[in-house]
């Protein structure tokens, strides 16, 4: 394949402009597009490496759960660019990104009510199917009308026991860092009073993060004090129909129009140094809870709202890949419930360094290593020879080499060589807490 923004002009399935490149990150690729009545959309491609079918397996599990809680995909399909396979997905409109509502300030405690409530419904409804997300944090966290979204892209499968288990804790631990972000803007609880903390949060963050309670625990907590339904945000409501009719007024979106500049209907949340840096200044602030003070959530997504006429969704996602989603499909789709296989109940762990064990950087090869991890990917030889050059000097114990799975381009950078699929896993695990790229991914090069 060539660059990404070499693709810009090339339309989509027959259907979708490619209008502007808004992220590039390795193998993947975020672009403003625009659908049949003109309308801004955001699309991701992926460049496939073997595993379009496992990639689309995934989406058609999420599809199939049909949460309110997940963010839709509208469409999502195959195509080929350059004669290689690649994958996109276009998703459903969203109002706010909950990262760049709290720069603004904490929320009020019926919003995070309502964050908690959501996030826990979402979050079990994967663990009970037998995925976990890996990847809850602020700006995976979406406001659509009145209602709290997380991403659903980035879901996955993983192994069975001891250690899926695990993973689908630390599920609940990115859950309760949110909770505190939510009602303090930091991610622990070292310089935050206990009156910044209201109860029962301060207990249910406490509990979740040292792995005492579980999604069960934590729903029953809100539950018996706050009721079985979350608070919903009328006013959001209302302010984006409001929004939605001012568009309309104007027109056909701006993104639609080659002329136009895209980015700026669908802007990209906290990827540009200035809202990196505004987030960072706010994290400094000292916090005592006073209810008048706090910004709630209605008004904090009605803000950016009013900053971002059109906010889709987009982060700096990562997709990794396990081998068994087509028999999670089957187990989701109710049409085939009956012939299908039972879905496996375990995760794959999230990297979180507290968490995680140590593992070794150099695992012998079994009857099952065919497994590798990949970290970068190039279009030319000489590009992956000079990364893995930069990787042998500051990390030698990765073990960089440069792997053409198929001869020619892609070209990709391995690191730890042949291994089994949960020494992959673990590697990959341990490289992204290293700094290496956060799209770094296991799989299995056996056929």
């Amino acid at each position: 394949m060539q660059l990404w923004t070499d693709y810009e002009g090339v339309t989509i399935d027959g259907a979708f402009p490619l209008l502007k490149l808004l992220l590039p990150e390795g193998r993947s690729a975020f672009f403003a597009t625009a659908g049949p009545k003109s309308e801004s959309k955001l699309m991701r491609l992926i460049e496939c490496h073997f595993d379009e079918k496992e990639i689309l397996a995934r989406w058609r599990c999420v599809e199939a759960l049909n949460h309110p809680n997940f963010v839709k995909f509208e469409r999502y399909g195959q195509v080929e660019l350059d004669g290689g396979p690649v994958v996109y997905a276009i998703f459903e409109k969203v109002d706010a990104n909950l990262a760049e509502v709290l720069v603004q300030g904490h929320l009020a405690v019926k919003d995070v009510v309502q964050l908690a409530s959501s996030l826990v419904a979402a979050l079990d409804m994967l663990h009970i199917h037998g995925f976990i997300h890996e990847h809850i944090e602020p700006r995976n966290i979406f406001a659509v009308g009145d209602v709290v979204k997380l991403r659903s892209d980035c879901i996955r499968e993983a192994p069975e026991g001891e250690e899926g288990r695990t993973a689908k804790q630390r599920d609940v631990r990115d859950l309760a860092i949110v909770l505190l972000q939510a009602l303090t803007l930091r991610q622990s609880f070292e310089g935050v009073p206990d009156s910044a903390v209201p109860q029962p949060f301060g207990e249910i963050i406490r509990n979740g993060l040292d792995g005492t309670w579980g999604l069960e625990n934590i729903r029953a907590t809100i539950e018996g004090q706050f009721g079985s339904k979350p608070r919903t945000t009328p006013k959001l409501v209302q302010t984006a129909r409001a929004t939605s009719a001012v568009i309309e007024q104007r027109g056909p979106s701006a993104a639609a129009r080659p002329s136009m500049r895209p980015e700026s209907q669908l802007s990209l949340p906290l990827l540009d140094d200035e809202r990196k840096v505004e987030f960072a200044g706010a994290t400094t602030r000292k916090y005592t809870w006073d209810e008048g003070q706090s910004f709630s959530l209605r008004w904090r997504w009605l803000g950016a709202v009013g900053i971002v006429a059109v906010l889709l969704l987009l982060s700096t996602w990562v997709l990794a890949h396990g081998h068994r989603a087509a028999q999670a499909v089957a187990a989701v789709s109710q049409p085939a419930a009956q012939s299908a296989k039972r879905i496996s109940s375990s995760s794959a762990p999230k990297p979180v360094a507290a968490a995680s064990p140590s593992v070794s950087l150099l695992t012998s090869a079994s009857s099952r290593a065919n497994w590798r991890v990949i970290t970068f990917t190039y279009n030319r030889k000489t590009d992956a020879e000079k990364k893995v050059s930069s990787l042998t000097r500051s990390h030698p114990d990765l073990q960089p080499a440069v792997f053409a799975p198929s001869g020619h381009a892609p070209y990709l950078v391995s690191i730890g060589g042949l291994m089994d699929r949960d020494a992959a896993y673990a590697l990959a695990r341990k490289s992204r807490s290293l700094g290496l790229p956060h799209d770094t991914y296991a799989q299995n090069y056996s056929h």
